[in-house]
């Protein structure tokens, strides 16, 4: 294959991988059923290499290409730059662009659920979670999002499931601002999954 014909391919390759990604990411907010987070983040950081890769190959002869795999180049160094400088501008700057790509974190998970922490850039609320059900190895199904407003102790939780219903079982530190209360209590969420 000569060089044209290997560029041709990445390209085709990373606008397939881009369009799918978007179908993913419009299934997950319309009807709420996505890839599995673990394939979805496969195919973002394969969108991002040949992101790259294409941005220097087309950056020779300069081409208007270039400024749209600028993108993906520029992605990593405002990163490295809100990493060794810090800052409210760079972490403004950092949340805005790495929300496309910033993987959810699994808090906790079973045979059939999956707990998520849902990630709300520098300045978001704190602490909301999204639970969702496995469906046919590759897919899951939002089932709920949690909002307690505090965070969970993951360490402690622990996420059960029988005949079609899973409760998550956790420890909840409950503060009340008038009286400045603050108690520990185990709260149980059920969570319906047929």
């Amino acid at each position: 294959m000569r060089k044209t014909q290997i560029r041709n391919s990445i390209t085709k390759i990373h606008f397939y991988l881009l369009g799918f990604a978007v179908l993913n990411f419009t299934l997950k907010k319309t009807i709420e059923i996505s890839l599995n987070y673990r394939f979805a983040y496969l195919i973002t950081v394969l969108i991002y290499t040949s992101g790259i890769i294409l941005f220097f190959w087309n950056f020779k002869p300069f081409k208007k290409r270039v400024i749209y795999f600028s993108v993906y180049f520029i992605t990593p160094i405002l990163t490295l730059l809100f990493w060794l400088f810090g800052g409210i501008f760079f972490g403004l700057l950092a949340s805005i662009v790495l929300y496309p790509i910033y993987p959810s974190e699994i808090k906790t998970q079973n045979e059939k659920i999956v707990v998520y922490k849902k990630y709300q850039g520098f300045m978001g609320a704190c602490c909301p979670y999204e639970v969702t059900e496995k469906k046919y190895w590759l897919l899951e199904k939002k089932i709920m999002d949690i909002n307690l407003y505090e965070a969970i102790d993951f360490g402690k939780a622990s996420l059960k499931s029988k005949d079609g219903k899973s409760e998550l079982k956790i420890r909840y530190n409950k503060y009340e601002f008038g009286p400045e209360i603050s108690e520990e209590t185990d709260t149980i969420i059920n969570i319906k999954t047929e």
